[in-house]
Order: C-alpha cells, then sequence, then structure tokens
C-alpha cells in the first residue's frame, strides 16, 4: 500500500481548527491603518491576535517606533512606543492566561515547494502528532505585518497543552522550501519571529 506523504498543510491545518471560525470574522493586520487611529503605516509592526482559550477573543495592535496602540475585547490601550516588540507583544496578550514554555528544545520540519515533508523526518511529525493529541487549553493565531511587508510568515501561533506553551511557525517559501519550528513558546520567543531572528539550525 503506498503511504501518503505528510504535508505542512496537513500539520497547520492541525494547529489552526480550533481558531478558524473566530478569525474568519476577526479583522486582519493590514486593516489596523483604518481601526486604529494614529497608525501612519510607515515601518514597525501591527498585528492581529485572534485566541480561543476559554472563550474567543481578539487584540489588535501596532507599534510605528513613535506610538503604540492595542484595541481588544474590552481593552484599549495607546501611548508613546514602549521601545520593545515583546514590550507591545505582552501588552497585546493582556487577556492570554499566563503559562510557561512547553519542556524540551523543540523541532523543525522542512518541506518541499509542494509542501511534502522530507521522509527521514517521520519520527519528528509523530512527536509533533503525539503533542497535537494532547488536551488543548488555548490557541492564538497571529496576523502580522512588519515593516511594510505583508505577512512576513505564513503562520504564527501560540498553542497551549497540560505541558505548556509551544509556539508554531511557518516561514514563507524561500528558494522553493519551506520551514515549520514547534518549539516551546514565550513572548520574548516569538517577539524573536516577528523581528527575523529565527532559530539557526544549520
Amino acid at each position: 500500500m503506498t503511504k501518503t506523504p505528510r504535508t505542512v498543510h496537513a500539520v497547520t491545518t492541525k494547529i489552526l481548527k480550533p481558531v478558524r471560525p473566530a478569525a474568519a470574522g476577526s479583522s486582519t493586520a493590514t486593516d489596523l491603518m483604518e481601526s486604529l487611529p494614529g497608525f501612519l503605516g510607515s515601518g514597525g509592526v501591527c498585528g492581529v491576535a485572534v485566541a480561543m482559550s476559554d472563550e474567543p477573543w481578539t487584540s489588535a495592535f501596532f507599534d510605528d517606533r513613535t506610538r503604540f496602540g492595542i484595541a481588544g475585547d474590552g481593552l484599549r490601550l495607546s501611548g508613546p512606543s514602549p521601545g520593545s516588540v515583546a514590550e507591545l507583544l505582552r501588552l497585546a496578550f493582556t487577556r492570554l492566561p499566563p503559562l510557561p514554555p512547553a519542556p524540551g528544545e523543540g523541532l523543525y520540519l522542512d518541506a518541499d515547494e509542494r509542501g511534502v515533508l522530507e521522509p527521514e523526518q517521520e519520527c519528528l511529525v509523530l512527536d509533533l502528532m503525539d503533542d497535537l493529541r494532547r488536551t488543548r487549553l488555548g490557541t492564538v493565531q497571529l496576523d502580522l505585518v512588519r515593516d511594510g511587508e505583508r505577512r512576513p510568515w505564513e503562520m504564527l501561533a501560540f498553542v497551549d497543552d497540560d505541558r505548556g506553551r509551544h509556539l508554531a511557525a511557518l516561514g514563507r517559501r524561500r528558494g522553493g522550501h519551506r520551514r515549520f519550528w514547534w518549539l516551546p513558546g514565550s513572548v520574548e520567543r516569538l517577539a524573536d519571529f516577528v523581528e527575523g531572528r529565527v532559530p539557526d539550525h544549520g
């Protein structure tokens, strides 16, 4: 019997399935220029986080290096730029329950131009699927624009389970290939990805 190859799409679908209904009715990062007064759209970071935990919520945020703005369910903040992407995200995720990063070093998967994962990574995929079968405590999907670039990441998400918080990141195609990271999750590590400081796995 021919074995069906595993794909990046199958992995990301499994991760984002809980939030897709909520995200379908939410804003996108590019809407922020109209929805958050004062945003000039000239560099910096803006984004929308759509979360599912006890109940769905959305947080929209921007920092144009001069000032920041955050608008969410029952939350509105603005003022001078905190000067830190991590601090901006920490403020934007005020409603996110505190949780330690999941244990371990995490993993990464490489896919070809069709999104098919490398065959020798089967054991890593099985480890990832074991994590995704654990009881889900919450999921946060992020839509981001940084320095005027549209969607530098195909996917950024937090996944919470009984072991802690995971960070899922899928890079955009470079030379026809994509890389997927599954790492212990924290605001600081998410900020590294937002700023392009991704882990170097050789």
